[in-house]
């Protein structure tokens, strides 16, 4: 259910002051300027105190020589044991493509994507947090599996580099391997389906799908988004003894209202995505 709360009740400005004594104020205060209402809702102070960090380590590398720098993402890996998996936080700045490009360096270091949250700052600065785990249902243990990401992620934002032939190649390899794995989670089968409506409350277009998850679900997806013509501004994202249940927040790059021709050209292709096996 919808909080009724403001941001700063929810969580008190202080406390983040309290958790960072070197940041500014002012970069305190322009987080709760710049990003909306359910940001706060679903962040709790520790994680917004770690994306005020790495936003003010993104704006620090503006003032270094090498500008290419500056479209290297700041990354944060955080292992949970207890809930066995891994969280990924990172903060970059706002381009094309973002989401699904983030969401295909994980599948090529052959990792599952079990939740995400991903919002975009007013100032183009996004912010996005992925749940991860290995190939066995685990945090993720292996430094290799850390740096391929890592290494693919500038393939994708700065090379501007198609991680598909990588993703697919990542994917035949882990289904050539499948028999030797031991069942981790019970799979329960999941009918493909896919939602578009407005909620014009929010003013955005938004789609539900869920289906039987896989590597590369997420990155066709999103990219298809991107294709015909959308901006991610918010996801959600969900992963369930082998479902997947996704909620995608778009709205037009060039800020036109979404038309129903295109929506229905979107669905379509979403439909042919998550019903292939």
């Amino acid at each position: 259910r919808r909080s009724t709360y403001s941001p700063e009740e929810m969580i008190p400005k202080q406390l983040i002051r309290e958790k960072l004594p070197t940041i500014s104020e002012e970069e305190i205060e322009a987080h709760y300027n710049l990003l909306p209402e359910r940001y706060f809702i679903y962040s709790n102070a520790d994680e917004i105190a770690l994306h005020i960090k790495m936003v003010n380590e993104l704006l620090r590398r503006i003032s270094e020589a090498d500008s290419m720098s500056t479209l290297v993402p700041i990354v944060n890996w955080q292992n949970d044991l207890n809930l066995s998996l891994t969280v990924v936080n990172i903060v970059t700045w706002d381009r094309s493509g973002l989401f699904y490009k983030l969401a295909g360096a994980f599948s090529v270091a052959g990792l599952s994507i079990v939740s995400s949250k991903a919002i975009t700052r007013a100032d183009h600065i996004t912010v996005d947090t992925f749940y991860v785990c290995d190939a066995n249902g685990g945090a993720v243990q292996d430094s290799r599996a850390q740096a391929t990401v890592e290494k693919y992620l500038k393939k994708a934002l700065i090379r501007n580099e198609d991680l598909l032939p990588a993703i697919e190649e990542q994917d035949r390899k882990m289904r050539g391997a499948s028999w030797m794995r031991p069942a981790t989670h019970a799979r329960t089968p999941i009918a493909p389906s896919v939602g578009v409506y407005h909620e014009l409350s929010l003013r955005h277009t938004i789609i539900e799908l869920s289906c039987e998850d896989r590597i590369g679900l997420l990155y066709m997806v999103a990219r298809s988004i991107f294709e015909h013509g959308f901006d991610i501004s918010f996801a959600r994202i969900a992963t369930e003894r082998g479902g997947a249940m996704d909620t995608f927040y778009i709205e037009q790059m060039d800020s036109t209202p979404s038309d129903s021709g295109s929506l229905l050209a979107l669905r379509e292709d979403l439909n042919a995505i998550v019903s292939r096996k």
